[in-house]
């Protein structure tokens, strides 16, 4: 926010006057008076109107006469995504550099603002504020015509910037000298004649001549949109599946929109969030490619077998066993304690018999996750009779007032991790949280000897987001793994 110091008037010295086009847009700033020494106003700078919009400007601003006042302190615009102050403060000439990348400012915008300065008296006097502007363009890239003034700033109490022109008025003052009466002799009486002398006197009266308003018309060089060279990293791009990856735009060239492909063709295998996260759930070495842009340029980048999700295998020990899985519909994901296995229907082989836990996972279907049992001995064991639900809101069929609401699925190795969503603790993995509003939530898993793990969740409408952590592997999970439930909406 922009404040003026009690007491300081604002002080115009001139018309701004509009030259040429009716469509030249006027640069509008006005003049001040401060009081003394150490006294501070402010001045803003502002266009007028911009019919084509506003891309950005280059500016000089400058005091003319040294000594008399010093910018101190200079306050950018909101709309300037990329902006730049070159020069010392306090001082009394500053660049200023401003681009719109957000196209905040539309075509048909008024009382645009450029910046505001503050400036601070130091020695009584007179100087002008004088901008210099080398580029100001719209949003076609096309120079902005313009007109502008110098804004007078006059410090210890004067009323004008202008230089006095005396102009003299001639007082006359009359001195009478008396010649003395002579001695009578006769019997006539002579009459005294005084002698006259005129002394002009001539007092200066001092009538201020204002300085006409400097009005400048320039066409400026248009401000040069940077080129955009895409780039990007990943936190880690190796790891057993499901692997989240979290990735981060390196990018050059101020870029607005951003366009992502993760490689392995599942159903958010695409985002538009500048730096998104995705689990490869599934097995394989991906690749990855990212293009970035502005309001110009647009470029793109691909890293190829950049993500490598390895498959987990189930620890293996003592006597083997296998099963066959099966679901309806088939083409389900199929995970053994959360081990990709393959897409059902799927023969998983070389099982030590114990208790595991199923999940399957198809799009546009709830999730199942069931504790199944390898049983010792019995060749083959089938896993039959898993009837998928469909998920409406996830295939987009909603309901006329859907819920807002989605759940999350948090599974840990080893299991008996205390979790954290929002500072709640909703309990030790593995744990279903539901009933989770929609939007992103922070999660915090709190394990003795190991640093506390955080991590977000998106939750989404109707859904339920899985995320599985890692603390220890090989790992074999207790025959009485459980699962618990939690509500939030209680």
């Amino acid at each position: 926010m922009i404040q003026k110091t009690n007491g300081i008037a604002l002080f115009l010295i001139g018309c701004i006057l509009l030259v040429g086009a009716a469509s030249a847009t006027t640069i509008e700033l006005s003049g001040v008076s401060i009081s003394g020494a150490g006294q501070s106003a402010s001045i803003p700078i502002t266009l007028d109107a911009v019919s084509s919009g506003l891309a950005g400007y280059k500016l000089n601003a400058a005091l003319s006469t040294s000594g008399v006042a010093k910018i101190t302190a200079i306050t950018m615009p909101d709309w300037a995504s990329m902006k730049n102050v070159d020069g010392t403060l306090p001082g009394e000439s500053v660049n200023l550099t401003a681009v719109d990348l957000s196209d905040t400012i539309k075509s048909g915008s008024t009382n645009v603002p450029v910046a505001t300065l503050t400036v601070e008296g130091v020695a009584a006097g007179s100087t002008n504020l004088v901008l210099t502007v080398s580029e100001l363009t719209d949003d076609s890239g096309n120079a902005i015509q313009f007109t502008m003034a110098q804004a007078g700033i006059v410090v210890g109490g004067s009323e004008s910037t202008a230089t006095p022109s005396p102009t003299p008025t001639i007082t006359s003052t009359a001195t009478v000298t008396a010649t003395p009466t002579p001695t009578e002799t006769s019997t006539s009486s002579p009459t005294a004649t005084p002698t006259v002398t005129v002394t002009p006197t001539i007092t200066a009266t001092v009538t201020a001549t204002p300085t006409p308003t400097q009005t400048i018309a320039q066409l400026a060089t248009p401000t040069p949109v940077p080129l955009v060279i895409a780039n990007f990293t990943a936190d880690v791009t190796s790891g057993p599946s499901p692997m989240t990856v979290k990735f981060t735009d390196l990018s050059e060239g101020y870029p607005t929109t951003f366009f992502w492909n993760f490689g392995d063709n599942s159903s958010d295998a695409t985002s538009v969030v500048e730096n998104p996260q995705h689990t490869y759930r599934i097995p394989g070495i991906y690749s990855v490619s990212f293009n970035a842009s502005n309001s110009m340029y647009s470029n793109e980048t691909s890293r190829a077998n950049y993500i490598v999700a390895a498959n987990m295998r189930t620890p293996q020990r003592g006597d083997k066993t296998y099963m066959t899985i099966y679901s309806v519909p088939d083409g389900a994901e199929c995970y053994l304690n959360n081990v990709y296995q393959g897409i059902t229907p799927v023969n998983v082989t070389n099982l030590t018999p114990r208790t595991y836990q199923l999940r399957l996972h198809k799009e546009g279907y709830y999730d199942i996750v069931d504790p199944v049992i390898a049983n010792n001995g019995v060749l083959p064991t089938f896993v039959s009779g898993y009837e998928m639900v469909p998920h409406y809101a996830e295939i987009g069929k909603l309901v006329a007032d859907p819920v807002q609401t989605g759940a999350a699925y948090i599974v840990t190795y080893p299991e008996l991790v205390t979790a954290y969503i929002d500072d709640k603790k909703v309990g030790k993995t593995d744990v279903m949280v539901l009933n989770l509003a929609v939007g992103t939530h922070n999660l915090t898993l709190v394990k003795d000897g190991f640093a506390n793990w955080t991590d977000t969740l998106d939750v989404r409408n109707g859904l339920a987001v899985i995320q599985s952590y890692f603390y220890e592997q090989p790992y074999f999970p207790p025959t009485n793994k459980t699962i618990d439930y939690v509500d939030m909406s209680a």
